[in-house]
């Protein structure tokens, strides 16, 4: 059994200019995560309006993702990283320097756009730049160092709203000093770009087809947007109920937990960085339990241990259980992500994988706009707990039902798409 670390010096260089790129949009991402509401509750805006600023990007997202796809399949996925991390980087700043609500939400609808380009980018960037044997580690490996820079940025992003007012004079809770965090969180963007303009395209890599991928000349010409419909489906609908769920309650998490325990700025980015590094950590262990048990039973065993601790996050009164409970919850829901993800792509054939990718952005960038418009909608009606008691509850039953679903399509009647558990294609493709 070969980890991920064994495996890293036999990466290519483009997989390991992309772990470049990937650590400086972690590190990003993660003060965006941290301080982005923060700072909109600092510029004096509504819960409605900071609701609609984290359900706009992904609306932007779901309204680009054809398109966007249908662009890279035709310039390629590291054009696509390098017109995202650009686009990341100019509407970062925006924000940053943004006094007014239209302002803020027309850059995050370019970051909507600028995420599409990411988002579909990196799926088919992989593929194309792995082999079959190596592709769960370089999945995994990848999702490990974005995870492990958000650690860092958790842990390190939240000293710096404090810094940067000792610098300024200014509170750590100012205005002045969040928007210096964010535009360092803009020039991390900058710096991602670097990397994925050394990078050379690649020659098509070899994927193994399935069956029913190859020529039929009496079927005509293909006018289906995917040649799998069902089997997408099957893919899809239970990425939708986690999206819908998780939009409802993760981008709330910092109002969450300190408007309920009054935890500071710096304690909830150590609590955010120990999810992050346990993700870290569960993520690189997720290939030896797929070899173990199958992709997706290995991904069904972690969600299901997941859920009595989101219940707990939701609904403890203790802040030391709550802390707990989202390190848990975080790295036992994440970790099975890149083996799901590696499976999907894996189905699709190689002109089609950009196109499943952005249908899947697509569809989990429309869940979670509506879950995280719909929370800010409730929790703007009603009082603190009340609002957050009934997201997470939703949440949960959402998680539950996604996860019943995906056991049905894929274990119990997984059909033509997995043989028996743990069996190895002639292509050396794992079947679930």
């Amino acid at each position: 059994m070969t980890s991920p670390f064994t495996r890293f010096r036999g990466f290519s260089r483009n997989a390991r200019l992309l772990f470049a790129t990937v650590t400086c949009v972690g590190l990003s991402m993660a003060l965006n995560a941290l301080f982005l509401n923060f700072y909109l509750q600092a510029l004096g805006l509504s819960q409605q309006i900071i609701g609609l600023a984290n359900a706009l990007p992904t609306a932007t997202l779901m309204l680009a993702g054809l398109p966007v796809g249908k662009w890279i399949d035709r310039y390629g996925p590291r054009r696509g990283l390098l017109v995202g991390t650009a686009l990341a980087a100019a509407a970062s700043a925006g924000i940053a320097v943004s006094s007014t609500p239209s302002a803020v939400l027309a850059c995050t609808a370019v970051i909507g756009l600028a995420s599409a380009f990411g988002f579909i980018s990196i799926a088919p960037y992989q593929m194309a730049n792995s082999t079959e044997r190596e592709r769960v580690a370089l999945f995994s490996a990848q999702a490990a160092l974005m995870t492990g820079t958000g650690f860092i940025g958790n842990l390190v992003g939240g000293r710096l709203p404090g810094l940067f007012g000792s610098w300024l004079g200014a509170a750590s809770d100012s205005l002045v000093a969040l928007r210096a965090t964010m535009l360092a969180a803009a020039a991390l963007w900058a710096l991602a770009m670097l990397p994925m303009f050394t990078a050379r395209d690649p020659a098509p890599v070899a994927v193994a087809t399935p069956p029913d991928h190859r020529a039929n000349p009496a079927a005509g010409p293909r006018r289906r947007l995917v040649s799998r419909p069902r089997v997408v489906l099957k893919l899809l609908i239970p990425a939708f109920l986690i999206s819908l769920g998780a939009g409802q309650t993760l981008p709330f998490l910092n109002i969450y937990i300190s408007g309920r325990f009054g935890i500071g700025y710096a304690s909830l980015g150590t609590l955010f960085a120990v999810g992050a590094l346990g993700t870290t950590v569960a993520t690189l262990a997720q290939p030896a339990l797929a070899e173990r048990y199958g992709r997706i039973r290995s991904v069904l065993i972690v969600q299901i241990v997941s859920i009595p601790f989101l219940v707990m996050l939701g609904f403890s009164p203790v802040f030391s259980l709550v802390a707990v409970a989202l390190v848990v919850r975080v790295a036992l829901m994440n970790m099975g992500n890149p083996v799901y993800q590696a499976f999907a792509q894996e189905l699709m054939p190689p002109d089609e994988q950009a196109t499943y990718s952005s249908l899947s952005t697509v569809v989990w960038s429309l869940a979670w706009s509506l879950g995280a418009a719909f929370s800010g909608w409730w929790r703007g009606r009603v009082d603190f707990a009340a609002g957050f008691n009934t997201v997470f509850a939703l949440m949960t039953m959402l998680y539950i039902t996604a996860m019943g679903l995906t056991y049905l399509f894929f274990v119990r009647g997984r059909g033509s798409l997995a043989g028996p558990r743990n069996q190895t294609n002639t292509a050396g493709r794992q079947s679930v």
